[in-house]
């Protein structure tokens, strides 16, 4: 849990959005530490690619402050985890939309999202029938991580971007899933084809 003031965060780190709707936008990544979705991830069979169990507690001021002196003027903020909603609350979002950040967030669906949020991103990782429950009107954009032989989605909610990202092998886009993935797209045209480009980039 956060208190107004404090978040426990993994790591925090300016660079570009790689996948979706946003790929190759300036933003910094607020990577909040923890993730109450965990057991349904291992249940369905998918692997974290991330690191998100370690970490420290950081005052808003601080993040503010590093923002202002790393991230060259840019005004954007996805905050992404492990499961950001874990933490994340109005009133932390209230203080940086004080402060002009644009917000995006990368949710797993475990947890309604606090108001004042410009962009949600849900990566299902737990059953439709919760995120129907957590969100009940059009998000800004749906990701499923597919392997080559998994069906194509059928999601509960609306979004304005549905997308298919191929899984990959750590670092190393798996072709066969890549191959998989844009015959998916080309038979269910309402969705589209995103690459984790910012692997090739060796960014997790």
């Amino acid at each position: 849990m956060s208190q107004l003031g404090k978040l426990n965060i993994s790591e925090i780190f300016y660079s570009l959005q790689g996948e979706g709707s946003r790929a190759g936008t300036p933003t910094v990544f607020v990577r909040l530490q923890g993730c109450k979705a965990q057991g349904a991830c291992y249940a369905s069979g998918v692997v974290c690619d991330t690191e998100f169990e370690s970490g420290s507690e950081w005052e808003l001021k601080s993040i503010l402050k590093w923002l202002k002196e790393n991230s060259k003027g840019c005004k954007e903020i996805t905050w992404t985890g492990g499961e950001p909603l874990d933490q994340l609350t109005k009133e932390v979002i209230a203080y940086f939309k004080e402060e002009g950040y644009f917000q995006a967030v990368e949710t797993s669906g475990l947890h309604p999202a606090p108001n004042g949020l410009d962009f949600i991103c849900i990566s299902p990782k737990v059953a439709e029938h919760v995120i129907k429950k957590n969100f009940d009107y059009k998000i800004s954009e749906l990701r499923y991580v597919r392997h080559k032989g998994q069906s194509i989605p059928q999601p509960k909610i609306e979004a304005e971007h549905y997308w298919i990202s191929p899984h990959s092998d750590g670092f190393t886009i798996n072709q066969e899933n890549v191959k998989h993935c844009i015959n998916l797209c080309l038979e269910n045209p309402k969705w589209k084809l995103s690459i984790q480009t910012h692997k090739s980039w060796n960014i997790l």
